[in-house]
């Protein structure tokens, strides 16, 4: 495959240069620089927004570009290194070649109401399916009997009503969720917790159409290995990707050691989105997982693990189209066109 023709914009000084730019390549350059993180490609994304800039229209000269839009050039100052180039258009191409997409502010399946939490995703699968009505279902690694049927059933019944199942790819509960959602003919998204190209198939998805049914998504370099700080962030992507979140079983906020529970965290973190936040029954289960009570104390219903679908589905339409706090969906349609 010949290397993808790129221009940067503010990253290439050559003032003759009149290719267009693309766009992707653009969002990853700047993922990749150094210095500029997350809050900051969210400031790019909110002055091209505010000023209706997109790529295309950026000058190729810093000091033009200080003309045009002060503020994104006193972002960008001194940060872009030429140096850098050559190796970032090699991994943008390679990441190509090996079908991985770049979803960024504008694209026209990055969801809006992601620029707070991520504003550059890595995916490998069905994009669209980004844009889905999804639910979230996370739960422990060490899953009883019981729960492991009730998550497959509920993943069954919810694919059913024609809703895509979102999860980390974890052992568990996780796994249990992106298995049933499949064995119901249904779609899942797989959230990981370090880069794309980290991603292995796991044997027990080898029977389904991976290709067609599974979207994986991730908000790291496509190269990071998996960290406990990864697994955090990741958990707010996960929330930020679904309508409503449901806890399968949950231990205690933390464990006798001080060790967080990453299900007790999503789950706060779905409280903190105004997210519908379901937990199962302590009562359905032989021994009661005590995060449950916690977290329907803090404010999550209690779902019934036999009737339980209805009151999650009626949630998601009662949601209809509405996205969560932070969004400003047209102000991005609007400095990225499609």
């Amino acid at each position: 495959m010949a290397p993808t023709p790129h221009t940067d914009g503010v990253i290439n000084t050559n003032k003759h240069e009149k290719m267009k730019i693309n766009r992707d390549y653009f969002w990853f350059r700047l993922f990749k620089t150094r210095g500029i993180g997350p809050k900051a490609l969210t400031s790019v994304a909110k002055i091209l927004a505010a000023e209706n800039l997109n790529p295309e229209m950026l000058s190729l000269n810093q000091s033009d570009l200080a003309a045009q839009s002060p503020e994104l050039a006193k972002i960008l100052k001194g940060k872009i290194r030429e140096e850098d180039r050559e190796k970032v258009t090699t991994t943008y191409d390679q990441l190509k070649e090996q079908g991985i997409d770049i979803i960024h502010p504008g694209h026209p399946n990055f969801p809006p109401h992601l620029l707070e939490i991520s504003p550059v995703l890595f995916t490998k699968g069905q994009q669209k399916r980004l844009r889905s009505d999804s639910v979230t279902i996370v739960g422990a690694r060490d899953v009883s009997d019981i729960g492991i049927r009730i998550t497959r059933n509920l993943a069954g019944e919810l694919v059913g009503n024609g809703i895509n199942i979102v999860s980390g790819y974890a052992e568990g509960v996780d796994l249990e969720a992106h298995l049933g959602a499949l064995a119901a003919g249904g779609t899942t998204t797989i959230v990981l917790s370090d880069g794309i190209k980290q991603l292995r198939q796991k044997i027990a998805f080898q029977k389904f159409n991976w290709d067609r049914d599974v979207l994986a998504v991730s908000q790291f370099d496509p190269d990071a290995k998996r960290h406990l700080w990864y697994a955090l962030a990741r958990n707010q992507l996960v929330c930020g990707l679904s309508k409503a979140v449901v806890v399968i079983e949950s231990g205690p906020e933390r464990d006798a050691h001080g060790k967080m529970s990453g299900t007790f965290y999503t789950a706060k973190v779905a409280l903190d989105l105004n997210l519908p936040l379901f937990v199962v029954n302590p009562s359905c289960f032989d021994d009661p997982p005590k995060g449950n009570a916690d977290l329907i104390a803090l404010g999550g219903y209690r779902l019934d693990s036999v009737d339980g679908t209805k009151e999650i589905v009626e949630s998601i339409s009662a949601r209809g189209s509405t996205c969560l706090p932070n969004s400003d969906e047209n102000a991005i349609i609007r400095a990225e066109p499609s």
